[in-house]
């Protein structure tokens, strides 16, 4: 056959090329012309056969196009031949189709659907193609199809007598060789067959096993139980998994796990078995090593309830998985409120963020952390705590969470503040104490400059008057400027006593009204003569009506150094201004200079001891740095105040006094009266009573010696010297003085054991002389030694002479002198 176009013929060559554009006008040129849209429309139906098997395209066409050439052929052979029948031949291709359907799992029923499917394409195209099919092309054409099914379905035969045949063989050999347990048994109580595995296990023959009857070799045990599975397995009950023990051949146990199916119409039972043994030994490993890792548990959680310390256990995301009961019983929280994350509740909010942070990152970095927090206990006060976390990791490293304890320092923390505060007093007080150590050496080097100073002017001039060639004038200014720094050196030395007595805690008040216009009157004559000499106006405006409650000679000693201190830090030409008035219930007196002023560094510390602002030996004025702290010191102790202001340097001071117009303090009448600051004036007049008075005096310095002999033998006394204690005593027991006139601080016996050794005398001997003490230890507390010792009066250094003659005088006058030996 032939046509106008050419199309491209399938994977055979034979045949005539179809004319193109004219329709075929038969079914072997309906099979040459349209082959590729007849495959297409076969492939179509077939493929839902397929569906389970996911084939391709490929597998599913297969030989189909060579089968197409054999049906091409024969339906040609038709045509030219009506009456002949189609030979049957045996198909190549048809068996390869079939063994390729056999190989992929397709059984014969859909192989027979695959050929009557393309018997069907094949007249359904040609209907559409309005093919006259002739009868003995039909019978050709299904003769064909009949014939290439047959090929194709030999292989299936053979296979399934084979398949058989092999499937014997396999179950057989499964019987034989599967690691299972195989057995047919009867009701009976006896096995029928086992398989080699069983015989294995049991290490019991074959007829050995076939011998007996089962039962015996179950464990005594099992035996019960074994029976009652079996009465189920006789009424049909299939066992779905049943354990006991069977006896091996040499003597041990070995555990079975069976599941049995019956066939009671048969008297027989299909059972399979697995040997169990390890895993029961496993099973029974693992429920002993569970059972110790309960009480291991159990003796964590009893060890942990009654730890002295909170613990606790989080997983890896950081929740808390784990409290022993000291958190519970510590916080008042439960498991319900503190697991996870609820224990950041039980911490102070100032301390929340910062706990959470820290954790927070410890956690992702899986690292220790240390965090000190306060934690609130169950009476809701917070308490310092100390919790510290490490990781938990498992044997190939994974990290599992944190195992941490917390700990209450609320004592230790306490302690350490109180040890930071106390290294911060130490450290206060070491720098005070080197301040005070600085202060000390500049003090005594100032003490040492203001005593030698007035020295220098003493000595000076006695050398100069020892000369003899001075003149009358000279003379008199030679004895004004001896006496002067004789009294500034007392001054100063009546200064420290005051600062001792201030420090001791022995300086007293002799309280009575006081008119402060009078003291004030006083201060101003002791001060104006420097004034004057400077050239400094001393102004002062009074209130008479100011009085107070005090001691007057100590209100005098206040105002003194405060005008004192004004002249001095004056320069020449300036003015100091002195006011007293009355502030309500108070009396403020005020002092003004146009002076120095005062540093506003050094106002802090105007008042304290042996501070100066200029203390080092370019200073240009004179003093110990005392007077103003004493001033405050007498001030407080009349129930007042001192303050200083100054605008700065060299723009002059204010001092001012504030006192109560009434103090209730009085005077301790078992303490002698304070010191007075001696008063200026002329030495005087010996007085008549010491005409014939016989006086020894017992003194280790000559100058002391000859100074007082001096002294008495000028006011009329007859006076015997003693260099020693020794010499003294033998001087009192030979000559029976009227009166002792003996130094404390003499070498070998001192004062104190002259005179006890004297008062040990009979009364014919000099036992009851009065004593009169000369000591230049001051303080109020010498002064009680000296009179317990048995003394009868004390006078310190340097002597006032008009003191010292009006002592003697006194004790003359009271004592009868003595008869003579």
């Amino acid at each position: 056959m032939t046509a106008s176009g050419s199309q491209e013929r399938g994977p055979s060559s034979e045949g005539p090329t179809p004319t193109r554009g004219k329709p075929p006008a038969s079914l072997a040129e309906l099979l040459d012309t349209d082959r590729e849209a007849l495959v297409e429309d076969w492939v179509a139906r077939v493929s839902p056969l397929f569906a389970t098997l996911r084939l391709s395209r490929e597998q599913i066409i297969d030989a189909l196009p060579p089968i197409l050439d054999e049906l091409h052929a024969a339906l040609m052979s038709a045509e030219e031949d009506p009456d002949s029948l189609p030979p049957l031949h045996h198909s190549e291709a048809a068996s390869a189709h079939g063994r390729q359907r056999l190989r992929l799992g397709i059984d014969v029923t859909l192989l027979t659907r695959e050929y009557a499917l393309l018997r069907d394409c094949i007249l359904a195209r040609a209907e559409r193609a309005d093919v006259d099919v002739p009868l003995p092309q039909l019978r050709a054409l299904c003769t064909c199809i009949d014939n290439a099914l047959a090929q194709a379905a030999i292989p299936f035969t053979f296979d399934s007598a084979e398949r058989r045949h092999a499937e014997d063989e396999e179950r057989e050999r499964f019987f034989q060789l599967s690691p299972d347990m195989f057995s047919v048994a009867g009701l009976d109580g006896y096995f029928k067959r086992v398989n080699t595995y069983f015989v294995h296990v049991l290490g019991w023959s074959e007829e050995e096993i076939y011998r007996r009857p089962f039962i015996d070799l179950v464990h005594p045990d099992d035996r019960e139980s074994t029976l009652a599975e079996m009465h189920k397995l006789s009424q049909g009950l299939p066992t779905l998994r049943f354990e006991n023990r069977y006896r091996t051949r040499d003597g041990r146990y070995r555990w079975l796990a069976w599941a049995s199916r019956p066939v009671p119409e048969l008297g027989i039972i299909y059972a399979a078995a697995r040997d169990i043994t390890e895993q029961k030994a496993v099973a029974q490993e693992r429920e002993r090593l569970l059972e110790a890792l309960r009480d291991s548990e159990a003796r964590f959680r009893n060890m942990a309830d009654h730890a002295p310390v909170m613990l606790w256990v989080t997983d890896a995301q950081g929740s808390t998985t784990y409290m022993n009961r000291g958190w519970y019983a510590y916080t008042g929280q439960t498991e319900a409120t503190g697991l996870g994350f609820g224990w950041f509740d039980a911490i102070h909010p100032d301390d929340l963020e910062r706990t959470q942070r820290i954790f927070v990152d410890a956690n992702l970095a899986r690292r220790p952390f240390r965090l000190d927090y306060r934690l609130r206990g169950t009476d809701g006060h917070y308490r310092w705590a100390v919790d510290t976390g490490s990781p938990r990791i498992d044997a190939e490293g994974h990290f599992l969470g944190y195992v941490g304890s917390v700990i209450d320092i609320s004592d230790r923390k306490q302690a350490e503040d109180e040890r930071e505060a106390l290294l911060a007093r130490e450290s206060a007080a070491r720098r005070e104490a080197e301040e005070a150590n600085q202060l000390k050496d500049e003090f005594l080097a100032t003490v040492s400059h203001e005593l030698r100073t007035p020295l220098t002017a003493i000595l000076g001039w006695v050398q100069l008057l020892r000369t003899g060639h001075l003149p009358e004038p000279r003379r008199e200014r030679a004895l004004e400027t001896m006496e002067r720094n004789a009294r500034a050196q007392g001054q100063l030395i009546e200064d420290l006593l005051d600062v001792s007595r201030i420090v001791s805690g022995k300086l007293k008040l002799d309280v009575e009204p006081v008119d402060l216009s009078s003291v004030v009157q006083q201060a101003l004559e002791s001060v104006r003569p420097a004034a004057d000499a400077r050239g400094i106006q001393v102004r002062a405006t009074v209130d008479t009506s100011s009085s107070v409650m005090g001691d007057p000679h100590r209100l005098q000693q206040v105002v003194w150094n405060l005008l004192s201190n004004a002249v001095k830090f004056t320069p020449r030409g300036g003015h100091v201004r002195l006011l007293v008035a009355r502030r309500d219930s108070s009396v403020e007196l005020t002092v003004e200079d146009t002076g120095q002023g005062i540093p506003e560094a050094f106002l802090p510390h105007v008042f304290e001891r042996f501070r100066q602002a200029d203390s080092g030996t370019t200073r240009k004025t004179g003093g110990l740095g005392l007077g103003l702290s004493i001033v405050r010191h007498i001030v407080e102790m009349h129930g007042g105040t001192v303050s200083a202001t100054s605008d700065g340097e060299g723009r002059g001071a204010t001092f001012t006094v504030r006192l109560p117009l009434s103090v209730t303090q009085r005077r301790d009448p078992a303490m002698p009266p304070s010191p007075r600051p001696p008063a200026p004036g002329r030495v005087p007049t010996p007085p008549p009573e010491l005409g014939g008075v016989r006086v020894l005096v017992v003194d280790d310095e000559e100058d002391a010696r000859e100074l007082l002999r001096t002294l008495l033998e000028d006011s009329g006394a007859h006076v015997v010297t003693a260099g020693s204690a020794e010499e003294g005593l033998q001087v009192v027991q030979a000559e029976h003085p009227d009166v002792l006139v003996s130094d404390i601080g003499m070498p070998g016996t001192d004062g104190y054991g002259f005179i006890e050794r004297v008062r040990a005398l009979p009364d014919a001997q000099g036992g009851r002389t009065p004593a009169v003490a000369i000591t230049a230890y001051a303080r109020s507390e010498d002064r009680t030694r000296v009179l317990r010792a048995g003394f009868q009066s004390h006078v310190p250094k340097p002597v006032e002479p008009g003191e010292l003659l009006a002592v003697l005088a006194s004790l003359a006058g009271r004592y009868q002198t003595l008869p003579k030996a």
